[in-house]
């Protein structure tokens, strides 16, 4: 079922006035202000506004109004002409904009085998996005493309790859599922969504620095490098106990915004965390990162993804900033036996505070969204 979209002028008017009558008052004296400047014969009234931010459902708008209200909102740098009259919430109904859609999921060759392997979890990443994507009524092309494991990483190597043509020629919406250390199509992604170098070293401590980091225990990461992932050597100087657990394999790590969250090696429950990252390309289409510090973590996140409410930016012509937030998912050990494989289950996954924008100098819509959560 389609939802309907949101009008984009109800929000932009509460924002200014939320329930105040002063307010309102004082925003229709300066609409009506910046109209007298511009010469437009155009002007709007008090019961007007309160109704288009109350009551859109039920306001009729004019060629007049809705120039007057141009006029003001332009010279803010948010003109109608710009951008659309109507908001798309959430990251769903834009990413299914895309006539193609294409998943990209990590693999594990076997060429004695001539297999592939993809995880589990992200098997179930995928039937929980396309589950959501079923609700929104829409007919589109749904595709699955491999990244195949390497290492040592060779990125020039990585061009003539199905996937990286698909991320290069840039139009179909792409959604990567798994951290970067399960999928190089995530740390390609998330590293020109954050605008730093793919494969390089972490600048934890100097200069400019991603909000969010993985720690990965050491027989896990070996010699991958990525500008999200901390060894124990970084964490060293900060957290000296946590770089020792680390060391040990005695515990993983996820660090958000300069916060160590310490997540055991043993134990028969958990709670692990990951990010959501979405952005509007320069063609419209989107990118779409689910990406947790595990297999079991990164099906947490990606049962979050239809909860997003605020708005991914709109930036025509060029590629908007990235709506990103964090997920801790609650995970607790299964019931194990010889041929039961892994047996963790998901319990709850749960937004660890509002969503952000990056870089960090825009300011998102009002909308609160601390209390969603999701139980599995």
């Amino acid at each position: 079922m389609t939802t309907k979209p949101a009008l984009r002028l109800s929000r932009l008017i509460a924002s200014e006035t939320g329930k105040d009558g002063v307010k309102l008052n004082r925003l229709t004296s300066l609409i009506n202000e910046a109209n007298r400047e511009a010469g437009t014969n155009c002007y709007v009234n008090r019961r007007m506004l309160a109704k288009i931010r109350d009551k859109p459902e039920k306001v009729g708008l004019t060629l007049n109004v809705l120039v007057a209200l141009n006029t003001y909102y332009r010279k803010r740098g948010l003109g109608l002409q710009q951008l659309p009259i109507l908001e798309t919430r959430g990251v769903l109904e834009p990413l299914m904009d895309s006539s193609r859609v294409v998943f990209i999921l990590g693999a594990r060759p076997r060429p004695e085998e001539r297999r592939n392997d993809i995880s589990l979890w992200d098997t179930k990443a995928q039937a929980e996005l396309l589950t959501q994507a079923s609700r929104l009524d829409v007919q589109r092309k749904f595709d699955i493309e491999p990244v195949l494991w390497r290492t040592p990483i060779d990125p020039a190597a990585m061009h003539s790859e199905r996937w990286h043509r698909i991320l290069e020629e840039d139009q179909a919406s792409v959604i990567s599922i798994g951290s970067p250390l399960a999928s190089l199509s995530s740390e390609v992604m998330l590293a020109r969504m954050f605008g730093v170098e793919q494969f390089t070293a972490p600048r934890f401590r100097a200069g400019k620095q991603v909000p969010f980091f993985f720690v990965w225990l050491p027989k896990s990461i070996q010699h991958f490098c990525s500008p999200f992932a901390l060894t124990w050597r970084e964490l060293q100087s900060e957290h000296a106990s946590i770089a020792a657990r680390v060391r040990r394999g005695q515990a993983a790590a996820f660090i958000l915004e300069g916060k160590p969250h310490v997540v055991p090696s043993e134990g028969k429950a958990w709670t692990m965390y990951g990010i959501i990252a979405a952005q509007r390309r320069a063609a419209g289409n989107v990118w779409l990162v689910v990406s947790g510090l595990t297999g079991p973590a990164t099906y947490g996140v990606t049962t979050m993804v239809k909860e997003i409410s605020a708005e991914l930016p709109w930036s025509k012509g060029k590629n908007s900033k990235v709506l990103w937030v964090p997920v801790k998912v609650k995970i607790k050990a299964g019931k194990t036996a010889p041929w039961s494989g892994d047996t963790r289950e998901i319990v709850e996954a749960v937004f660890d505070g509002e969503p952000r924008l990056w870089p960090e100098d825009a300011e998102l819509p009002p909308e609160k969204m601390a209390g969603k959560q999701s139980s599995i």
